[in-house]
C-alpha cells in the first residue's frame, strides 16, 4: 500500500553527520570550519564535541613567555612542557624563535695541548680523508691540503702562499 500514500524519503537526512555535504554560506565560513547549521538537510544539527578541539585558546604573550621559559629550565623537554599546557610542540618551537630564545650564542673553544706532540693539527690530520679523486699535500708549515691527483705538489705549495700572500 506504499504506492496509494507516496511516502518520500530525503536519502540525505539518513547519513551520519560526518558525511552529509556542506553548504558555504560565506567567505570566512570556510575558515571557521562551522558544520552546525550550515546542512543540506532539515535534520537535527549536532554540536561540536566539547573536548578542546573546536575551540581556538589564545594566549598572551606573557603566558607564552612564561610557557617558553619553563622549557628552558634544566632538566625539561618540550614534549613534557607541551602535554602540561596542552599545546604542539611546533607551537612551542615557534614562540622561541618569536621571543628569541631560540638565538644560541656562538660555541666557546678549549685550546687543546697535547703532551709530547708540537701541536693538535698532528693529531687530527688523519681524522679527514681526502675525497674521491684528490690526494694530500703537507705544507711547510705542517697544515695540509687536498688537491686533485696528479698535480704537482710544489705548484700546489706554491699556489696556497701565493693566494694567502695576496
Amino acid at each position: 500500500m506504499i504506492d496509494a500514500n507516496e511516502v518520500e524519503i530525503d536519502w540525505r537526512a539518513q547519513l551520519h553527520p560526518s558525511a552529509r555535504p556542506l553548504i558555504s554560506i560565506g567567505a570566512s565560513s570556510a575558515a571557521k570550519g562551522s558544520r552546525v547549521g550550515s546542512r543540506l538537510t532539515d535534520a537535527p544539527t549536532v554540536d561540536p564535541p566539547n573536548d578542546g578541539r573546536a575551540i581556538r585558546r589564545r594566549f598572551s604573550d606573557e603566558e607564552k613567555v612564561a610557557i617558553v621559559t619553563e622549557s628552558e629550565l634544566p632538566g625539561a623537554t618540550a614534549a613534557e612542557v607541551c602535554r602540561r599546557h596542552d599545546i604542539v610542540t611546533s607551537m612551542l618551537f615557534r614562540w622561541r624563535v618569536q621571543f628569541g630564545f631560540s638565538k644560541r650564542g656562538r660555541a666557546n673553544l678549549a685550546a687543546v695541548t697535547v703532551a709530547g706532540a708540537q701541536s693538535a693539527t698532528l693529531v687530527l690530520n688523519d681524522l679527514l680523508q681526502p675525497p674521491d679523486g684528490m690526494k694530500v699535500i703537507e705544507l711547510d708549515d705542517g697544515r695540509r691540503v687536498f688537491a686533485p691527483i696528479g698535480c704537482d705538489p710544489d705548484a700546489v705549495r706554491r699556489h696556497v702562499a701565493e693566494q694567502e700572500t695576496a
